[in-house]
């Protein structure tokens, strides 16, 4: 573990004890701030427990661990950034600008990654510079991950525990906000892919929306279809299986070593490989009757969420992070994509094929497939949400993001927009998805798409100085795009 360099230490005073912070640049630093108490032996695989009070100031200066994972799958496209691995992974990382006001905005980041890798304390999500920028305290979340977090194993673990982490963290952040100098009355999560997944699932439940002000959801993947309980049953029991232990064998699971829980969960990967260009995450939230009572398009469009304040996006060529460099898919591509056309359209499949042949250049059968994919697990239902909300008299703000990477195939894909929302370039600069780029371009336009989600965190309204008029979806469907040029334009 790495020490930070701070220039001087800060300590505050939270409801739970005193925290000791680094302050660098304009910014004090927090990391390692503990919203529940370690999931570990005998609280492995249960409900998070509250986090107890403690007396001497917590040293949190010092890097943070993210929650035990595999590789990233999207790491050929967004980089490597290596950190330590940690089952005591319960925490938040916050960035708190010293140039706030005394209630200062609150900018909550749910980071993204299947819901099997990432961390809020990764390099990359680094909230030092977006504080800065923007004068909001940003806060990143991390929670459980993989079969830890997302594997309902019966009589064993309890189905969504990843979701209940972040509740929990939700709950301690409105709790400590005062004491960082931030209104709890205003507080904004964002959250992208799995992490805007989660959010549509807290939007969905009208009982955790009080956790929050407003939302941002970033390239969230509406469109997947979430299992029962009971359909996850025979993937807990091939997970125990894969440990050598009996089906209901807890304390058996408690004993093992965190390295042996990630081993068995690669060996369930490989063994429940999908067909080529399957993306679908096989560690989801479940349907739990309770949490999650039914799948959240399904409820957002239905208007459980028609009193809340949204923004909703995606980037143009999502799918292209996922088909980048899969040989295996490319060997196929053709004739995945026929049969991809057939199961969306049925006996319609050849005019929708010749339609989409007509919109891209060039129209391989990747191409085609990663299009029909983007636009029917994100891009569709995300409009279909904004559209419910403007059906509901509200007013949605919607964005895509058409920035596309220098680098052939990769496009305007999935989690592209993820430096330019964290301004933190110097970090990204290795990324395959930046390789090449104008660094003027990305700065200019990382000051402008930060300081719209900023302002939209702020006041409810993504404009002010310096910003491009953003109108909202309203009765035209206008979609703000964010590419070399800046234009807000009507969904076709």
């Amino acid at each position: 573990m790495t020490e930070r360099t701070p220039t001087t230490s800060c300590i505050i005073d939270t409801p739970y004890g005193a925290l000791t912070g680094a302050r660098s640049d304009g910014v004090v630093s927090f990391s390692r701030v503990p919203y529940a108490s370690p999931p570990v032996r005998r609280l492995r695989l249960r409900l998070p427990e509250p986090v107890r009070p403690w007396k001497e100031p917590l040293d949190c200066t010092r890097e943070g661990p993210v929650p035990p994972q595999l590789p990233s799958r999207l790491a050929k496209i967004m980089g490597d950034y290596p950190a330590l691995q940690d089952e005591d992974c319960l925490h938040l990382d916050i960035w708190v600008p010293e140039n706030g006001s005394a209630e200062t905005p609150v900018f909550v980041f749910l980071h993204g990654g299947a819901f099997m890798t990432g961390g809020g304390s990764l390099p990359c999500y680094d909230g030092a510079l977006l504080a800065k920028n923007t004068a909001t305290i940003v806060v990143n979340i991390s929670y459980r991950l993989g079969a830890l977090g997302f594997l309902p194993i019966k009589g064993v673990a309890p189905a969504n525990l990843g979701l209940h982490d972040q509740i929990a963290a939700l709950r301690f952040i409105r709790e400590i906000a005062p004491a960082l100098g931030g209104d709890a009355a205003n507080i904004t999560v964002a959250g992208q892919s799995a992490g805007a997944f989660s959010i549509a699932l807290l939007l969905a439940t009208p009982a955790h929306r009080t956790l929050f002000k407003r939302s941002i959801m970033m390239s969230a993947p509406l469109g997947l279809e979430l299992p029962s309980v009971e359909a996850s049953e025979p993937l807990g029991q091939d997970y125990m299986t894969a440990l050598r232990l009996a089906p209901d064998d807890r304390d058996g699971i408690e004993a093992q070593p965190i390295e042996r829980l990630i081993a068995a969960q690669l060996e369930l990967l490989k063994a429940k490989a999908g067909t080529p260009g399957d993306v679908t995450p096989p560690f989801l939230p479940v349907i739990d009757g309770e949490l999650v009572p039914v799948n959240p398009l399904e409820a957002l469009v239905g208007g459980a969420a028609a009193d809340a304040e949204v923004m909703i996006g995606t980037t143009r060529e999502e799918m292209t992070a996922f088909h980048y460099g899969d040989e295996g898919l490319a060997k196929v591509a053709d004739e995945v994509t026929v049969a991809a056309f057939r199961r969306h359209y049925g006996d319609q499949a050849e005019r929708a094929m010749r339609e989409a042949r007509a919109r891209r250049m060039p129209a391989t059968g990747l191409s085609l497939l990663g299009d029909l994919m983007t636009d029917a697990v994100f891009a569709g239902p995300s409009l279909a949400v904004a559209h419910a909300q403007v059906e509901e008299g509200r007013s949605p703000y919607v964005y895509r993001f058409d920035w596309q990477s220098p680098t052939p195939d990769i496009k305007a894909c999935h989690c592209i927009e993820l430096p330019f929302l964290f301004g933190n370039l110097g970090t990204w600069r290795e990324a395959p998805m930046l390789a090449g780029a104008d660094m003027r371009e990305l700065a200019d336009l990382s000051r402008v798409f930060q300081g719209a989600l900023a302002a939209f965190a702020r006041s409810g309204t993504p404009e002010g100085p310096g910003l491009p008029a953003w109108p909202d979806h309203g009765s035209r469907r206008v979609v703000q795009h964010f590419n070399s040029f800046i234009q807000a334009a009507a969904a076709a």
